[in-house]
């Protein structure tokens, strides 16, 4: 898991979890914290052990932080850190998983529409509020998962807070594999990294059922053909996993277009 530069890794309760820059290396040694260096790691105080005392630790350290740098997009959301073979270890705000190399694990769907024309995928653009990616498009459906959740349960939580899909529309939602990311990013201005592992959905809608923003997690949800989805992906301005999904929605369904055929 090692990164590139002066990455230092970062364990919990003996497992390496993540990684942490030298900026952020300096912040979570900053007192009081619950970090130590560890055999060139960051290593959470191993005298909490279970899960309970090292979220409390964490999040008792992750309130002085947020108290010293008053840092940005605070969501006052619990993610389970787990293990590679996914034991959770603790949990910590989402905002931090970036700062810390953690890993987020999340749902993403994408939903279409079989039209009279084609088929039609429903695209997402997120809220200019969001404090990640704001603005972009995106799958119609998606979200972190959250505590001790599992993917199923944060699928249809998102379909219903997201796109306004009820509960028997969203358990129609057939699995469609997986996505691991992995890039350089900054949280605060310093350096940090994103890690995800995205369990993908494919969800037909029946006619007549068009999703719609429901929480202000997106601005609109509208309807492009495969070709105009392709043509948007390649134009830029979606986020990294929403355009993954989608290219492999419209691969796995066969409906690239034939060369040289123009978006309608």
């Amino acid at each position: 898991m090692h990164g590139p530069g002066d990455a230092t890794p970062v364990a919990i309760a003996g497992v390496e979890v993540g990684e942490v820059s030298a900026p952020w290396l300096a912040r979570a040694l900053e007192a009081p914290t619950p970090f130590s260096l560890d055999r060139g790691a960051l290593a959470l105080d191993p005298s909490l052990a279970d899960v309970a005392a090292r979220t409390d630790a964490l999040a008792r350290w992750a309130a002085h932080a947020r108290r010293r740098w008053d840092l940005p997009g605070w969501r006052d959301e619990a993610i389970a850190i787990r293990s590679p073979d996914g034991v959770p270890l603790a949990a910590i705000e989402r905002a931090l998983l970036r700062p810390f190399g953690l890993e987020l694990r999340s749902v993403q769907a994408c939903a279409w529409t079989a039209g009279a024309g084609g088929p039609l995928i429903w695209v997402a653009r997120r809220a200019w509020s969001k404090p990640v990616d704001p603005g972009r498009l995106d799958a119609a459906v998606g979200g972190g998962i959250a505590g001790l959740d599992d993917a199923l349960a944060t699928l249809l939580r998102e379909c219903r807070e997201e796109a306004g899909l009820d509960e028997a529309i969203a358990r129609g939602a057939r699995p469609a594999g997986s996505l691991e990311l992995r890039y350089a990013t900054d949280f605060d201005g310093l350096p940090a990294l994103h890690r995800e592992h995205v369990t993908l959905y494919e969800l037909e809608l029946p006619p007549g059922c068009v999703p719609v923003p429901a929480d202000g997690e997106h601005e609109s949800i509208e309807p492009m053909t495969p070709a105009e989805a392709l043509a948007s992906i390649d134009a830029g301005g979606w986020t990294r996993e929403g355009a993954q999904a989608t290219l492999d929605l419209i691969l796995r369904r066969g409906w690239m277009p034939a060369p040289g055929a123009a978006p309608r």
